[in-house]
């Protein structure tokens, strides 16, 4: 059956470039910015889009059957894309206690005791934590856990994933006492003067810590997660979604399952690209699987459904927990710099390795340092192996320089960005930059004037996650406070956002042939919103009057939240 969507706005992004500037130098009056030429009136079938442009044009494919909807005036895009986020953690945290919004250390830990009563004796307490907000951003300590909580395990993660504290009860049973030995980088123990832990495991991947005697991952839970994923993700108009470190949870291949087994299910409709750890598929000195050799592990009907193109990789850790890696010391912390994941040679290698099997390469980079030697990194092995369309990225990029943007570019490296992270953690980046510093946060206007490839994200459930939140965040440019990190002239128009949450998300997980565009024969993933977004004025988005929000989300045809009529 044919249906046709008409009395509305249409944004394409169809002839659009990631900036505005880029898309009217085409010289093309129909297309007048980065979201492309727009139109009145799309038909799909089945799965497939068959035809956009003018009601005119559109109108006569109505034959019997056909189902005409009257879009009445709102506005009609290629459906959201998160090319950097985490489905499963969230459906894990969504059904976990969040200390996310108490307004003081003593009043989480009263709430830790109260969550701690309604479980079964034994039965680990695992939650998420935020001090941001607290008035001195100080993690927890065991012993503040061991007296809120004295009779049973407590693992607390960081809401960067950055970070983690454990009650006594949860060290031991980890075998995380005195002489336990760090994974540098990765999970390094936090001890008093005493060289006791405190409580606190600090690395970009402090969970493996705990994995070992944490409760299994059970296939019920897995599904049960994706589903509250999923809807999550439709209700926020996104249709395509990437795993950003698959194997985080529970082994890459037992999390791949979970996957496979939600979409054979129709339980997970997003169309889904996973990037495995790259850690956890070799060592250092080991040359890792293709990315086909991940693919055929897959059943057959879903080797294109699940796409398995990039590989996730860490050169450092978060600015909130002073381990992301800087060129210069902390502001608030002036003894130390952070620290890499890996030393820079080791760095390098794990690049080079996983460029000569094949991956696309996603590195978490958010320090200046990190930057650096992610570029280096990736510098020398495409001198070493070129390859004309590699497409590896710079995952948050959040510290660069000017020199460091227009390397970026000339690599043919993509970044992408997490434009809420400000509005969630904006004043303790200004504490742990300065204002001089924080004011190189994000530069997206740069970036897109050297013309570097740009795809927005979320990295949820580090942040709420829709990208409307995004772009509102993108525009007020500040922390919780209301202080400014950045000018306004840094900031993208709103049909450079736009681009850079379809087709520029589209393009960095090689997936433009398939999405990102309204275009005949692409997918049918569209997202239909209130208004056009594209003629919000920046101030309205800034104070949250924009009026902007989903109606409805399409995948593949199908309704998966709201309501097209």
């Amino acid at each position: 059956m044919v249906t046709i969507l008409r009395g509305g706005t249409i944004l394409t992004m169809d002839g659009g470039r990631p900036s505005d500037v880029a898309t009217r130098a085409l010289g093309r009056p129909d297309v007048p910015d980065a979201a492309g030429r727009r139109a009145t009136a799309l038909a799909f079938a089945g799965d497939r889009i068959v035809a956009v442009g003018s009601d005119a044009e559109v109108l006569p494919l109505a034959g019997r059957g056909a189902r005409v909807v009257d879009l009445q005036g709102r506005c009609l895009l290629p459906g959201f894309q998160d090319p950097h986020a985490h489905p499963l953690g969230e459906g894990l945290q969504a059904g976990r206690p969040s200390l996310a919004g108490t307004e003081s250390r003593a009043a989480a830990l009263r709430r830790l005791a109260e969550l701690a009563s309604r479980l079964a004796p034994g039965e680990w307490l695992e939650g998420r934590y935020d001090p941001t907000g607290w008035p001195d951003g100080r993690h927890p300590t065991r012993a503040e856990l061991d007296e809120a909580v004295p009779e049973r395990p407590v693992l607390l993660m960081h809401a960067s994933g950055h970070a983690a504290v454990a009650s006594s009860l949860a060290l031991a049973l980890a075998g995380i006492g005195p002489a336990a030995a760090d994974r540098p980088g990765r999970a390094e123990i936090e001890r008093d003067e005493h060289g006791v832990p405190t409580g606190l495991v600090a690395g970009s991947d402090p969970a493996t810590a705990f994995a070992a005697v944490l409760p299994p991952l059970t296939a019920e839970l897995a599904r049960a997660a994706l589903v509250t994923a999923a809807g999550r993700l439709a209700r926020d108009g996104v249709t395509a979604v990437g795993d950003a470190d698959l194997g985080v949870v529970a082994t890459p291949i037992d999390e791949l399952a979970a996957y496979a087994g939600a979409i054979l299910d129709e339980a997970f409709p997003p169309r889904l690209s996973v990037l495995p750890g790259l850690a956890r598929l070799a060592g250092a000195d080991e040359d890792p699987p293709t990315p086909d050799d991940l693919r055929d592990l897959l059943p057959r009907d879903l080797r294109e459904r699940i796409r398995i193109v990039a590989a996730k990789l860490y050169a450092d850790g978060a600015l909130t927990t002073r381990d992301a890696w800087l060129l210069a010391p902390y502001a608030d912390a002036p003894g130390t710099a952070g620290r890499p994941t890996h030393p820079p040679v080791e760095l390098a290698e794990r690049i080079r390795r996983a460029h000569l099997a094949g991956w696309q390469l996603a590195t978490h980079a958010i320090g200046d340092a990190a930057v650096a030697a992610t570029l280096d990194a990736y510098a020398a092995a495409l001198a070493a192996a070129p390859r004309q369309d590699h497409r590896h990225r710079l995952e948050h990029a959040m510290l660069l320089s000017p020199s460091a943007v227009a390397r970026l570019a000339a690599l043919g490296v993509a970044a992408v960005l997490q434009p809420e992270f400000t509005a969630w953690a904006g004043d303790t980046y200004l504490a742990r930059l300065g204002e001089a510093r924080a004011a190189r946060l994000l530069p997206y206007a740069e970036l897109l004037a050297a013309r570097a490839a740009v795809a927005f994200s979320s990295d949820r459930p580090v942040t709420r996650g829709a990208p409307l939140d995004g772009m509102r965040a993108l525009f007020r440019g500040a922390g919780p406070s209301g202080r400014q990190l950045a000018p306004a002239s840094s900031r993208p128009s709103a049909a450079e956002a736009v681009h850079a949450w379809t087709a520029g998300a589209a393009h960095v997980a090689f997936d433009e042939a398939e999405s990102g565009r309204l275009t005949p024969a692409r997918r049918a993933d569209l997202v239909v919103l209130t208004t056009d977004p594209t003629r919000v004025a920046p101030g309205a988005w800034a104070d949250g009057s924009d009026g902007v929000a989903v109606v409805a989300t399409v995948i593949d045809g199908q309704e998966v939240a709201g309501d097209l009529g």
